[in-house]
């Protein structure tokens, strides 16, 4: 018998024992939201009516999370262009000019804000929105009002007078939690990059900003898009820092004002005690997660097609 290949099998077996120790736990969580989640919203009236409707009040026999979605959608969109218009560039920095004695302040700055507690992000956003709320109205105010002259007032959903808690400074706050994922992963990228393709870039390019903005841009675009989908998925299931910025609403209303969120509804439809709201928290889940495994699929068919 040769115990060294037995031995090899044995490890193998362990190792491949582990990883399924490990992939089950997620898988049963997967599957247990999708079941009782799919129950849920077929009890609930179906999905075009889980989609659209608003939720469920204790003695309602239909329901959904139109507007909690649209919320969550719109805020995270929002939070996901800011994050990566800010956490690319200082990606690029802390990942390309690691000399600068500011770009270690840098490093050292995004690494504290990845283990930041996100609830403590979205209060600190709320208290430097109240501070500066009147000064802003008066400049959004004007603007709504002649922007709903011209188009007409479905405007005043999206432009006007800023309320305490509002999608806005939600969004705010999203985009905070997920600049530090978008800057560590693009400085990683930019930091793997092999010395003699980095020198052939500055030459031939002949501008420092055309080197790193255009031609080693296309090295680590892989990358990139990576920390985007893993910073958008995490922001789409936030909930702490909603908390103290968009508040929550359970009607379609201007995002100017208190806003829905999925996570927020189901943090509150869990603790109810009725079992219809209950349900849609699974309904709503099993949405939520749909959507953040649809931005990984999308970011698979985008990478096959470049």
């Amino acid at each position: 018998m040769n115990w060294r290949r037995v031995k090899n099998w044995l490890g193998i077996g362990v190792i491949v024992a582990l990883s399924l120790f490990a992939v089950a736990p997620v898988l049963f969580v997967v599957v247990s939201i999708y079941v009782a989640g799919a129950a849920a919203i077929a009890n609930l009236g179906g999905l075009a009516t889980f989609l659209t409707a608003e939720p469920p009040d204790p003695f309602a026999t239909s329901g959904g999370v139109g507007p909690l979605l649209a919320g969550t959608l719109y805020m995270t969109a929002l939070g996901a262009a800011a994050g990566i218009l800010v956490g690319f560039p200082i990606g690029i920095y802390i990942g390309e000019f690691k000399r600068d004695k500011l770009s270690h302040v840098a490093r050292g700055a995004v690494n504290m804000l990845v283990e930041f507690p996100t609830i403590a992000m979205g209060l600190f956003v709320y208290g430097m929105f109240s501070m500066v709320r009147g000064d802003v109205n008066s400049v959004l105010a004007p603007l709504s009002r002649d922007l709903s002259s011209v188009l007409g007032g479905w405007v005043t959903w999206f432009v006007g007078p800023l309320d305490f808690y509002n999608a806005y400074i939600g969004a705010a706050a999203l985009a905070i939690v997920m600049i530090p994922y978008v800057a560590l992963f693009t400085a990683s990228a930019y930091a793997s990059i092999d010395q003699p393709l980095r020198e052939a870039a500055y030459s031939l390019s002949g501008r420092e900003y055309k080197a790193v903005f255009t031609v080693l841009r296309k090295v680590v675009w892989r990358a990139v898009l990576a920390s985007f989908l893993l910073g958008t998925a995490k922001i789409a299931g936030e909930t702490a820092p909603l908390f103290f910025t968009a508040l929550g609403n359970h009607y379609y209303a201007p995002f100017t004002g208190p806003t829905g969120a999925v996570t927020l509804w189901i943090y509150e439809a869990a603790q109810s005690s009725y079992k219809v709201q209950v349900d849609s928290a699974y309904g709503a889940a099993a949405v939520l997660l749909t959507v953040v495994l649809a931005l990984f699929i999308l970011a698979k068919l985008l990478g096959r097609g470049r």
